[in-house]
């Protein structure tokens, strides 16, 4: 079985992960946009059970559009956001792909939000759109 690790840009906070992920997405909501600085978050979803972490961390808790919360866990260090808990997927963990740094990892397969994504944004036609989430 595969592992891989994802960690922060200081290397303090780690998430490592074994297997491949069970989805891997993007999404384009107002949140995301901001968490990220960019125009999208890219996530993996992996079952808690094949996730380990390790490392300080804080933790943001917000609300989403459906009303459910998302913890996000970042580093205190460097502030990298590198993995989530979300209320509506129980017993899953959400690893930011980008933490991973590998550049073969898997493509997502669904833009989230993408009533909200900017414009110049094009995507492979093998991205399923789903307007909100």
């Amino acid at each position: 079985m595969s592992e891989r690790t994802a960690s922060c840009l200081c290397g303090n906070l780690k998430a490592t992960a074994r297997g491949e992920p069970e989805a891997v997405y993007l999404c384009s909501c107002l949140d995301c946009q901001r968490k990220s600085g960019s125009a999208f978050t890219y996530a993996a979803i992996y079952s808690e059970s094949v996730v380990t972490t390790s490392g300080e961390r804080n933790t943001f808790r917000r609300n989403g559009d459906a009303g459910r919360f998302v913890d996000t866990h970042f580093c205190p260090a460097c502030g990298v956001s590198v993995f989530f808990h979300a209320e509506g997927l129980p017993g899953m963990i959400g690893i930011a792909a980008g933490c991973f740094t590998d550049p073969d990892f898997a493509q997502p397969s669904r833009l989230y939000w993408a009533s909200r994504h900017h414009h110049w944004l094009d995507l492979p036609k093998m991205v399923a759109r789903e307007d909100t989430q």
